[in-house]
């Protein structure tokens, strides 16, 4: 009889050892996974950025920005009372540091909704730019400006 007991209690004694180290394993795990999401989303020049026009909820992320190559910024807009009908390539516009403006050569996205997203497309970098803005001027009779170092 004290054999049994003996053996019962060896095997609580490593299921709680084994569950122990599964439990710390995953929090190590855990901690290194959200360690890195946030390092990565704080030093990424390149984040979305998200502002209110309005009734309008606009997001903006660049997509593609390399030198002599188009550059595609990904807007996405919600709201719940506008028609969002606009002519996108004509309230969208791209300035650099230097002073240039780019109008959008395409927009990919629909065009009217109240939840619309699609791709602006602008021909190539002029110049090497340090800073890119793009101001979005009319949605829901706002001017909205989004901006990123390279």
């Amino acid at each position: 009889m004290n054999s049994k007991i003996f053996f019962v209690l060896i095997l609580i004694l490593a299921g709680v050892v084994i569950f122990g180290m599964t439990a710390k394993s995953r929090q190590e795990i855990s901690a290194i996974s959200s360690s890195n999401t946030t390092s990565t989303a704080q030093t990424s020049p390149f984040a979305p950025q998200t502002k209110t026009m309005g009734a309008v909820e606009v997001e903006v992320k660049p997509f593609s920005i390399e030198r002599e190559k188009d550059m595609v910024f990904e807007l996405s807009m919600n709201t719940h009372s506008v028609e969002l009908n606009y002519d996108y390539t004509q309230i969208a516009t791209l300035t650099d540091d230097f002073g240039n403006s780019y109008k959008p050569k395409r927009w990919t996205g629909g065009s009217s909704g109240h939840h619309l997203s699609g791709q602006l497309i602008f021909a190539p970098l002029a110049e090497n730019p340090k800073k890119l803005t793009l101001t979005v001027d009319g949605v829901d009779n706002k001017v909205e400006s989004f901006s990123w170092q390279l």
